[in-house]
C-alpha cells in the first residue's frame, strides 16, 4: 500500500455502502469509517467481494456520493474487511465533520478545520 497523500482524521462514522460485487450481484451494507480525508476514507465492515477500481455509493447521514475503490484489504491481514475509497465527484464532501488541517500548529498538535470544505 502507498503512503496516504492526505492527512487522515481518525473517526468512526456509520455509513451505508452499495454497488455491485465482483460476481455482478447488487449489495447494500452497513459499514463505518476508520478515518476520513477531504476526498476519501478508509471503511471497515465491507465483507462483500469487491475489486479495486469498482465504483460504489457511500451514504453518511443524509449525504451521499460515488466513490472509486482505491484498495481492498487482504483477507487474514489487519486490513481484512477494510477498503480505501476516493470520491469521484469533484468538491463533494459527505462526512459532515471537521477535518485535521494539513499543517500542524506551533506545538506540533494537529488542528481541526473550522468547517467542512464543501457539503452537499
Amino acid at each position: 500500500m502507498k503512503k496516504p497523500r492526505e492527512r487522515r482524521t481518525p473517526i468512526k462514522l456509520a455509513v451505508r455502502v452499495w454497488g455491485m460485487d465482483s460476481a455482478g450481484k447488487l449489495f447494500s451494507i452497513e459499514a463505518s469509517t476508520v478515518d476520513i480525508t477531504p476526498r476519501g476514507a478508509c471503511l471497515e465492515g465491507v465483507a462483500c467481494m469487491i475489486q479495486r477500481g469498482a465504483i460504489i455509493g457511500v451514504e453518511c447521514g443524509r449525504s451521499r456520493a460515488r466513490f472509486r475503490i482505491a484498495w481492498v484489504g487482504t483477507p487474514g491481514s489487519d486490513r481484512d474487511g477494510q477498503i480505501g475509497v476516493q470520491c469521484i465527484e469533484p468538491g463533494k464532501y459527505i462526512w459532515g465533520v471537521p477535518l485535521l488541517r494539513a499543517m500542524d500548529n506551533d506545538d506540533g498538535a494537529p488542528q481541526l478545520l473550522e468547517e467542512p470544505l464543501v457539503t452537499h
